[in-house]
């Protein structure tokens, strides 16, 4: 037999092997363990789902492919339930049973935009080991922010934010919990009342410094932490609409990487130290609405990636030079 026709037959069958174990593959996906599917099938059994949007969770079909469900395909274990609404369609009411408890492997779960007002936050979402992002946002909890979601070592983003409109909140009396988050990059609380929580600034402290995104609007505080060491990496701070009265914290000047910083709707007062062109990162800047008095300082120019720039409603002397912001002649 002619060597190089055996070379080219072996391929050929090596290839179509390759191929078949590939598509083999692709349809042999581990099903759905069946007491996870017992345990969503409880967890809608008591949830209002008016828009019927869990309709394909019925019957005895593989429950990794059911509406929001996301699976691990080796093993089979729900990895990711994803249950939120939007603002214009309410998903679900009713009741967080905790047959999730038994979903050992989940890691991502979002149950936002949901009705489940009167409720408070369930505790035993903090013996959910393995999550990584939780986000509960828009969900109408009131009552108070269980201090159990602190043993969410593995957590990364942390979503509680709610609207500042609505009649009932979040309420957080103390953050120390907040300390145990040892992977947190992502903390929305914005709208969840903090005004009892009097160690927020020591605790902000203790955030790693892989924090990137802090958002506490509308939250009730009157200070501000007069440093925050680790979080050296943080891109977007919001602060607006708080009772703050305090000088723009130096520390604040130092956040290189900062992108976006809103400090709307407080009583920040003082001037606005040279520094400020020190955030060469920035790109959305919003001092509106507060008591800062004096100069615009020169440096203002260095920010050459700011795209939207509000300093109105303060006592701000605008005697800057034209050329100090050339960078900003492409803005509205």
């Amino acid at each position: 037999m002619n060597i190089g026709s055996t070379v080219v037959r072996f391929l050929s069958i090596a290839t179509l092997f390759t191929i078949c174990l590939l598509l083999c593959n692709a349809n042999l996906s581990a099903p759905c363990k069946q007491n996870e599917r017992q345990a969503l099938l409880k967890f809608k059994h008591d949830l209002y789902d008016s828009f019927n949007k869990l309709s394909s969770w019925a019957g005895e079909g593989d429950c990794c492919n059911w509406t929001g469900v996301v699976c691990d395909n080796l093993t089979g274990h729900v990895r990711e339930l994803h249950l939120g609404g939007d603002i214009y369609d309410v998903a679900f009411s009713g009741k967080i049973n905790p047959s999730l408890l038994n979903l050992k492997h989940l890691i991502y779960l979002d149950l936002s935009n949901n009705d489940f007002r009167r409720m408070q936050i369930p505790s035993f979402l903090g013996s959910l080991k393995s999550l990584r992002y939780l986000n509960l946002s828009e969900s109408l909890f009131i009552g108070l922010t269980p201090h159990q979601l602190g043993n969410l070592k593995s957590l990364q983003v942390l979503d509680l934010h709610d609207d500042p409109g609505i009649y009932a909140h979040l309420e957080v009396e103390s953050l120390q919990w907040i300390s145990g988050l040892s992977q947190l990059q992502h903390l929305d609380m914005s709208g969840a009342n903090l005004s009892k929580a009097s160690d927020w600034l020591r605790v902000t402290n203790t955030l790693p410094s892989f924090v990137e995104n802090l958002d506490m609007s509308f939250c009730g505080l009157y200070h501000i932490p007069g440093g925050i060491a680790n979080m050296t990496n943080l891109k977007f701070l919001h602060l607006q609409y708080n009772s703050i009265n305090s000088t723009i914290p130096k520390w604040l000047y130092r956040l290189s990487h900062l992108q976006s910083l809103i400090l709307s709707g407080n009583s920040f007062h003082g001037e606005i130290s040279s520094s400020l062109g020190n955030l060469t990162s920035i790109v959305n800047l919003d001092l509106n609405s507060n008591q800062v008095a004096g100069n615009i300082p020169n440096s203002l120019g260095n920010l050459y990636k700011l795209t939207t720039l509000d300093m109105s409603e303060n006592n701000l002397i605008e005697s800057v030079r034209e050329q100090s912001f050339w960078p900003f002649n492409r803005l509205a």
